[in-house]
């Protein structure tokens, strides 16, 4: 319509601009998204070409797709009762919708513009997680933060980690294609990189495993000869299997290093030690054992402003006990003996939270530790994210079991997984009941068995198609967006479902530019 009036490619430019605007906000800001994607349908709908429109749709596979899956989760509106929940739930899910329709039917015409609008998301990531980094270490600015998690100042950390790997996915596509200044590629992915382990996000670490078997596997299917495959193939069977035992290694229990028996009952100073035989024990080191009472708030008390009894550290957790954990994390007794042996800088870690030595290696190696700890204490699954996935879990198997067949509809999802809650009198206080945490689990309790087996076929003709045209970053994509759906609700979100729908659409509606032979 616009076009017809001015006499120029008006809708064509809004169309790319509404792309420009998803893709910058997706690492950034939750406004762009809903001003992009509104504007991307908008201008759908005034530019008017349905019967195009709908030629483009018929043709287009993997757009059939995600109608299938589409369709199922609003047929299970029919059996809601929910029904405000189940608009709400549309809603939140309106990108997944609209995104693919208009980028199928209107495609981007060059694939210069498609490099231009991923290196507009590539841009922003990295400045985003430098600001990220940056703050959190504290190279500008004084926020104080609770959880390295919260170094994610812009978004979902678990989102913004799928996207931190989509964007190594991009500069190694940028490598592999050997585009312009392609040497800044390897700077920008070794940056995402060290990005991905500092952040301690186990959904970035997973995600990052997913793009290196995917392009191990492509890897493999380009090269000719058998016996290079057979021995890449070995080669990573071997580093699999070493991964696996080391992390055995690192998850079992640090056996105790010494024994309770064996411990002296009174400190340098005459203070008579405080033990409970059955303390919680830190790095082979038993907690509440050789604690000098006195001594150690006397010693607290005169180097820090938060008083020992009755202070909290940044995470709301007692003072006195985390700097008992710490000290006994490296092995030292509770008095002021041991307490002269602490730094300034351990004395602020402790202030903030920091109630480990382990911890304080940081990276792949400090979230272990924190799952090892879940694992050999799991009586109380709140406030640890493995157990509390575990917790969910087992409330979806349960929920599966009385509705495999249809479901309990998109509207009523949250309230049966309330409702099991109650019934089960479940270990989680009501702030940590939420939902599934695997979006397979999801589909299934959302839309019963046809609407799973549907979203399986979503992504089975995505990595179908990905691997017949040796489609790098597709194939890439569609990894990541599968191993995260193991641990996540990926598209229940407004930022992780325009993340999928956005490079979903991208691939789909423009594979004949981007993976011509």
């Amino acid at each position: 319509m616009l076009d017809k009036l001015t006499g120029k490619p008006v809708h064509y430019t809004i169309h790319l601009l509404a792309c420009f605007t998803i893709a910058v906000g997706l690492p950034w800001s939750k406004i762009p998204l809903s001003l992009g994607t509104m504007l991307l349908f908008a201008n759908l709908l005034l530019k008017a070409d349905f019967k195009n429109y709908w030629s483009a749709w018929k043709q287009n596979p993997w757009l059939k797709a995600l109608a299938v899956y589409v369709l199922f989760e609003w047929l299970s509106i029919l059996w809601s009762s929910n029904l405000s929940y189940a608009l709400t739930d549309f809603k939140i899910k309106l990108p997944l919708y609209a995104i693919p329709l208009v980028l199928v039917a209107f495609p981007i015409k060059s694939i210069k513009t498609i490099y231009l609008i991923v290196l507009a998301f590539l841009s922003v990531l990295l400045i985003t997680s430098l600001i990220n980094f940056g703050s959190y270490y504290h190279w500008w600015g004084n926020k104080t933060y609770d959880d390295i998690r919260g170094m994610s100042l812009f978004g979902s950390h678990i989102r913004y980690s799928l996207e931190i790997v989509m964007g190594i996915v991009i500069c190694l596509g940028w490598i592999l294609r050997k585009l312009p200044f392609y040497g800044i590629a390897f700077v920008i992915s070794a940056w995402l990189i060290i990005y991905t382990y500092y952040s301690q996000i186990l959904s970035g670490y997973i995600a990052l495993s997913a793009l290196i078997l995917a392009a191990l596997l492509l890897l493999i299917k380009n090269i000719p000869s058998k016996p290079v495959k057979l021995t890449i193939l070995l080669s990573f069977l071997g580093l699999t299997i070493g991964s696996g035992v080391w992390l055995y290694s690192e998850l079992k229990p640090i056996p105790h290093k010494l024994s309770l028996s064996d411990l002296s009952t009174v400190s340098k100073h005459g203070e008579s030690y405080y033990f409970d035989k059955n303390t919680r024990w830190e790095n082979g080191y038993p907690v509440l054992a050789q604690v000098a009472k006195k001594e150690l708030e006397h010693s607290w008390n005169s180097v820090s402003s938060i008083p020992y009894h009755g202070g909290k550290d940044i995470k709301g957790n007692p003072i006195h006990f985390t700097l008992m954990t710490y000290m006994t994390s490296k092995g030292l007794t509770k008095d002021k003996e041991g307490f002269k042996q602490l730094s300034q800088k351990e004395i602020r870690l402790i202030e903030a939270g920091t109630n480990s030595i382990l911890v304080t290696k940081g990276g792949l190696n400090a979230r272990l530790h924190g799952i090892r700890m879940q694992i050999e204490y799991s009586d109380n699954p709140n406030g640890h994210s493995l157990l509390q996935r575990l917790e969910y879990w087992k409330a979806a198997k349960n929920i599966i079991a009385n509705n495999w067949f249809l479901g309990v509809g998109s509207g009523d999802i949250d309230d049966t997984f309330k409702q099991f809650y109650r019934s089960s009198h479940s270990k989680l206080s009501l702030e940590n009941q939420h939902r599934t945490h695997n979006q397979f689990l999801t589909s299934w309790i959302t839309s019963g068995i046809f609407g799973f087996a549907a979203f399986i076929l979503w992504w089975f003709v995505q990595l179908k198609t990905a691997w017949k045209l040796k489609a790098f970053e597709w194939l890439c994509f569609a990894f990541i967006c599968c191993f995260s759906f193991l641990t996540e609700d990926t598209i229940e979100t407004q930022m992780g479902v325009t993340f999928v729908a956005f490079f979903f659409a991208l691939f789909a509606a423009n594979n004949s530019l981007l993976y011509r032979k």
